[in-house]
């Protein structure tokens, strides 16, 4: 495919990938606060706590996801690429881990929700509702890992924005019930969940049995060897996999046993904050991701350092663009979202957003490291990374320091992580890091920097007007805009936006 082909199909799949970020956006906004208001901080931190238990075991699912991401674009890279036999290497793998997690669940889950998890007296038997839901949920998410790469792999990003957005109204349905379900909600609400995921798995499959029949043809593949090579990146993936699960929902745990489920709701509620602003900014990362591979696959290293390095500063472009104009007003927006704010969220959203802007430094670097396979010592270093803050974290709290504590460790660990990569992606790679500094981080960084001396600048400033606090908002988010085109692009960039514009105009006039 030619490179200005290859650039626009980017181009339209992220603008798809921005259409259901926009749809989803709103709908989970809403969503959050309907469920939140029904559900109580208590009950949503408790659906929140009992998740985190089995994303332990089933978030490993992410490191064979990966895997087959790699591999599957590997061989659409290939001219002789097999890609059949490359899915159901991945599809037996996944069957395997589905049935392991829900062995596992059903008896180490188990057993630490009767023994060990903090909840009121009189919700054990709703928190073991909510966890045998969420271990059908997850066993299916985990099998349809395969087909689900499949639609990345072929570019699908069309289809898979429509699906999205009509499964977050289906959701957003069945959560307006809540309000008038005069049972259980918390139960209601876990079923509604696992049913957008079933829904999931079989639409998935049926339109992959339709597009892609001869790929998706069930055929066992023998020999150790052949899966030895899937499993030893899927491995790396899992132990960097493991690191993040347990600092993730490890955290979750540790804050419930110092804490209270109140404070775990108001964790989780900066965390959805936190997923969606960083959702923003990894669309053109994700939308780039097959190209990256199979340009590294086929010998085109040119073509996959320059994606590489324009990704990394796309996703901070993009990152500011939402970053600021939620910062500076940021209580605000919550008041507007939850109508209720609970303690603790404002500063929990705030570090949450710091640390996103931090992970985000990462754009491209994963997929090129994937490309490579050569990634042992990334994932060993960053699962150190990971592991290490939750004794460090655990220490704080046993001598009484507060509960916004784990995510400033969060950022400090994210950032020697960030360098670390660096180094290795130079090392073992050969990428050109310090190329990719000055380009993936220049630009953005220098516009953070005025940012700030606006958001300092507005801290000294007081008023009280919804009217004022949105045109604030406004004014922020033109300033941003301002300095990402006149700043953050290359000349040629705004060339070709600015023409892009003009025939737009030409054509509605």
């Amino acid at each position: 495919m030619p490179e200005n082909s290859s650039n626009k199909k980017i181009a339209f799949n992220t603008v798809y990938m921005y259409i259901r970020l926009f749809m989803t956006l709103i709908i989970g906004l809403y969503t959050s606060r309907v469920v939140l208001l029904v559900l109580g901080i208590s009950d949503y931190g408790l659906y929140n706590v009992v998740g985190g238990i089995l994303v332990m075991f089933t978030f490993i699912s992410s490191s064979l996801n990966a895997a087959t991401s790699r591999f599957l674009n590997v061989e659409l890279g290939k001219p002789d690429g097999d890609v059949n036999k490359s899915y159901n290497l991945n599809l037996t793998l996944h069957v395997l881990l589905a049935i392991i997690t829900l062995l596992l669940a059903e008896t180490i889950g188990v057993w630490y929700i009767h023994n060990k998890l903090n909840v009121a007296a009189g919700q054990l038997g709703d928190a073991l509702f909510v966890f045998h839901i969420s271990i059908i949920s997850a066993c299916l998410g985990i099998i349809n890992g395969p087909c689900s790469s499949l639609f990345v792999a072929f570019e699908k990003f069309g289809f898979m924005a429509k699906f999205d957005i009509i499964n977050s109204l289906i959701r957003l349905g069945g959560i307006m019930l809540l309000q008038y379900y005069e049972g259980n909600v918390l139960r209601f609400y876990s079923i509604i969940m696992c049913l957008t995921t079933v829904n999931t798995f079989v639409v998935y499959y049926w339109i992959a049995l339709r597009k892609w029949p001869q790929i998706i043809r069930i055929k066992f593949v023998k020999g150790w060897r052949n899966y030895k090579e899937v499993l030893y990146f899927g491995g790396w993936n899992l132990l960097s996999t493991i690191a993040l699960v347990a600092r993730s929902s490890g955290c979750d745990l540790i804050i419930n046993h110092f804490f209270n489920t109140a404070i775990n709701g108001a964790f989780a509620v900066s965390k959805t904050v936190n997923n969606y602003i960083t959702t923003f900014s990894t669309n053109f990362d994700s939308a780039s991701a097959p190209q990256i591979i199979q340009s590294y696959s086929n010998g085109n290293h040119d073509r996959c350092n320059y994606l590489v390095n324009k990704l990394g500063r796309f996703c901070l472009l993009l990152f500011e663009l939402a970053f600021f104009p939620l910062y500076i007003e940021l209580d605000f927006i919550l008041h507007l979202w939850l109508k209720d704010v609970p303690d603790n969220v404002l500063l929990f959203c705030q570090l949450n957003l710091l640390l996103a802007a931090v992970a985000l430094t990462c754009g491209g670097i994963v997929q090129i490291t994937n490309a490579s396979g050569k990634i042992k010592w990334f994932k060993i270093s960053g699962s150190i990374s990971f592991l290490i803050c939750i004794p460090v974290g655990y220490w704080l709290y046993s001598i009484g320091a507060p509960a916004y504590s784990m995510l400033v460790l969060f950022i400090i660990a994210d950032i020697a992580q960030r360098v670390v990569q660096l180094i290795l992606l130079k090392t073992i790679i050969g990428f050109n890091s310090w190329n990719y500094v000055k380009e993936a981080y220049g630009r953005p960084f220098l516009i953070a920097a005025m940012m700030t001396l606006v958001l300092w600048g507005h801290s000294f400033i007081t008023y009280e007007s919804p009217i004022l606090k949105l045109l604030n908002i406004t004014v922020c988010f033109l300033m941003t805009t301002t300095l990402v085109y006149f700043i953050g692009l290359t000349p040629g960039e705004k060339t070709k936006i600015t023409t892009y514009a003009k025939r737009k105009i030409r054509f509605f006039c």
